[in-house]
C-alpha cells in the first residue's frame, strides 16, 4: 500500500508543479476542494464505470470539466451528508475503541503523478489496510448491512477504487448508527477485487481520454485550474 512517504512525495510534486501546498489540507476544507477540482474521485467512480454514452457518465464528465473551466467545486449539501459529517468523528472514535486500531487520517490521496484520480479515505490502520466509515441516515439501511452484509453497489465501487488508488490489500468497511440501542457499529473487512481493478485499468483511462476531448472543445487543458489558482494570491491567502 502507498506509504505516508509515498503520499508526501506526491504532495511535494504537486506543489512544485502547480505552486500550491496541499500537505496540510483537511477533508471538507476549502483547500481539499481545490485539490479535487476536475479529479476523478472514489465517491463518484460508479459514474465512471457506467455505460459509455449514458447520462450518468456524461453528466459526471461535464461536471469535472466545469470544475476545471470555472475553478469552482460545488459539493451537494443534503440532510444525509450533514448527518454523516456530524457523526463521523464519533464513529471513528467508536471504531478505534472497539477494534483497537488507530486511524491515521488523510486528506485526498492521488493515485499517481498525473493527478487525475484519487480518493479521500477516512484513514489507514495498517501497512496494508484502510478504513471507510459510513453513517447512514436511514436506520433501515444500517440494519440491512448489520444482518445481511448488504452494501450499496456504489459503495462497493467506492471502496474498491480506494483500494486501487492506494494499492491496498484490504479495507475495513464500517457503518455506524448512533441511534441503535445495541450494536451501533459493524465492521466488515473487504478485499481487493481483481476483476474490478481490471475494469478500472480499462475504463478510467478511457474516461480521461474522452474528458480531455471535451476539455479541448471547451478550450481548456487539465491542470490549468490549479495554475490559475496559484497565480491568484488572494485566493490562496483566503484558504
Amino acid at each position: 500500500m502507498k506509504s505516508i512517504s509515498d503520499i508526501s512525495k506526491l504532495y511535494d510534486l504537486f506543489e512544485r508543479r502547480y505552486g500550491i501546498a496541499i500537505a496540510d489540507a483537511q477533508q471538507g476544507s476549502e483547500m481539499w476542494q481545490i485539490l479535487k477540482l476536475g479529479v476523478i474521485s472514489a465517491s463518484n467512480v460508479s459514474k465512471v464505470v457506467a455505460k459509455k454514452g449514458s447520462d450518468t457518465r456524461n453528466t459526471y464528465m461535464a461536471n469535472l470539466v466545469a470544475q476545471i473551466c470555472t475553478g469552482v467545486f460545488e459539493e451537494i449539501n443534503s440532510k444525509y451528508l450533514e448527518w454523516g459529517n456530524f457523526h463521523e468523528d464519533a464513529a471513528r472514535s467508536y471504531y478505534e475503541f472497539s477494534t483497537g486500531n488507530i486511524v491515521k487520517e488523510l486528506p485526498f490521496v492521488f493515485k499517481d503523478e498525473s493527478f487525475r484520480v484519487g480518493c479521500s479515505p477516512d484513514g489507514i490502520v495498517s501497512e496494508s489496510r484502510g478504513v471507510e466509515i459510513k453513517c447512514p441516515y436511514n436506520a433501515t439501511n444500517f440494519i440491512q448491512f448489520l444482518v445481511d452484509d448488504k452494501i450499496k453497489p456504489e459503495y462497493v465501487w467506492q471502496y474498491q477504487f480506494s483500494l486501487w488508488v492506494m494499492n491496498a490489500e484490504s479495507w475495513d468497511f464500517v457503518q455506524y448508527h448512533p441511534s441503535m440501542k445495541k450494536n451501533p457499529m459493524k465492521v466488515l473487512t473487504v478485499y481487493r477485487d481483481e476483476k474490478k481493478w481490471e475494469i478500472f485499468d480499462e475504463l478510467v483511462p478511457e474516461f480521461i481520454h474522452d474528458m480531455d476531448q471535451m476539455l479541448n472543445k471547451a478550450g481548456f487543458v487539465f491542470g490549468e485550474q490549479w495554475q490559475r489558482i496559484s497565480q491568484n494570491t488572494e485566493v490562496l491567502n483566503d484558504v
